[in-house]
């Protein structure tokens, strides 16, 4: 299974030679709930800022019982070795191909670069 991952485009296109330089890509990945990267993702959109919201599905076997989590995009990820910068965990920011963990870190990246 693929995660689901959506484009949230905020601002409009730059006019053609209005910019000489690319901006970068930004790539925000964790559960399909809000939990530690909500803050990300809102910091994004206050800030009017394009990014990737990849979410991975999440869901309990017997409602309640935590040791009966199913999330098969992460049990993936973490197998194939995809998440070996961010400690095997999630949330993870990617920035042009640089992971980053940690979700208090995310923040404050996201907070150094857009204000």
């Amino acid at each position: 299974l693929k995660p689901r991952c959506s484009r949230r485009t905020l601002t409009p296109p730059l006019a053609l030679g209005a910019s000489s330089f690319a901006m970068p890509t930004y790539k925000l990945c964790y559960f399909d709930i809000r939990g530690l990267a909500e803050m990300s993702r809102w910091m994004f959109k206050v800030a009017k800022v394009d990014f990737e919201d990849c979410r991975l599905s999440f869901a309990f076997g017997t409602p309640g019982d935590f040791s009966t989590i199913i999330r098969p995009e992460f049990d993936a990820a973490k197998a194939s070795g995809e998440l070996a910068t961010s400690l095997g965990k999630v949330p993870y920011l990617e920035v042009d191909g640089t992971k980053i963990g940690q979700s208090k870190a995310i923040e404050r990246f996201i907070a150094r670069e857009f204000g």
